[in-house]
């Protein structure tokens, strides 16, 4: 298999499936935003569509977050590696809630997904050569919530968050990463065409997408709601 290169923590199918996560998360947002200037009418809090859409989009970032960890770390944690990540993490996380804190003050994200996959990462370092546990204590998380509606409780301001991740359930997700990691979901293997490449691609810069598209959509979109009154 050549998925995994020599000397490398990178497998297509992590790329391709965060290149996937990402072309779902832009379409979301695009979607989003339309609502929000009043181009198209969707009501993304009670459709069941727009309620399961954004939480696929969760599960499948969080998920990959299981993965890459359980490649990065598979001879041992690498702290130092892991630090940088986290302290990047953290860093664009603080960004964003500042920003969103500018703008939106009555929508700011205090805790969305780049937050959760800092804490989901760390809360994730004791399962990595745990797969069994880490399925049960996935699983344990995940039932309960989409059973009965319970959840761990976590940091909750009043307002409405337009991003708002929890790490519980939604660590569940990135431990079933780990389990799935440990089964070599990583070696899946896919053709070499145009769409594996363009997704390989998206995943290798899914970061920097994230930090950039809705700025750009919204932004976008505000430039034409503005053309049209003037």
């Amino acid at each position: 298999m050549k998925d995994v290169k020599h000397n490398s923590d990178r497998s297509i199918f992590l790329d391709v499936l965060r290149g996937f996560t990402v072309v779902l998360m832009i379409i979301f947002h695009f979607s989003f935003d339309l609502d929000y200037f009043g181009f198209i009418s969707v009501d993304i809090v009670h459709a069941p569509f727009w309620y399961f859409f954004p939480r696929l989009i969760v599960f499948l970032f969080l998920f990959a977050v299981g993965i890459a960890l359980s490649l990065a770390h598979r001879n041992g944690i690498k702290w130092k590696s892991f630090g940088k990540r986290l302290l990047l993490l953290v860093f664009w996380a603080t960004i964003i809630s500042v920003v969103t804190y500018k703008f939106f003050p009555e929508n700011w994200i205090y805790f969305g997904t780049l937050h959760a996959i800092a804490v989901v990462s760390v809360f994730s370092l004791p399962f990595l050569k745990r797969p069994w546990e880490a399925l049960a204590v996935g699983l344990c998380l995940f039932i309960p919530s989409i059973t009965f509606d319970v959840t761990i409780p976590w940091i909750q301001l009043p307002h409405s968050s337009w991003d708002y991740i929890s790490p519980f359930p939604w660590l569940g997700a990135s431990l079933i990463g780990i389990f799935a990691a440990h089964k070599r979901i990583y070696l899946v293997d896919f053709p070499r065409n145009a769409l594996v490449k363009s997704l390989n691609y998206l995943g290798k810069h899914s970061l920097f997408i994230y930090l950039v598209h809705q700025p750009i959509l919204f932004g976008f979109l505000m430039l034409i709601v503005k053309l049209k009154r003037a």
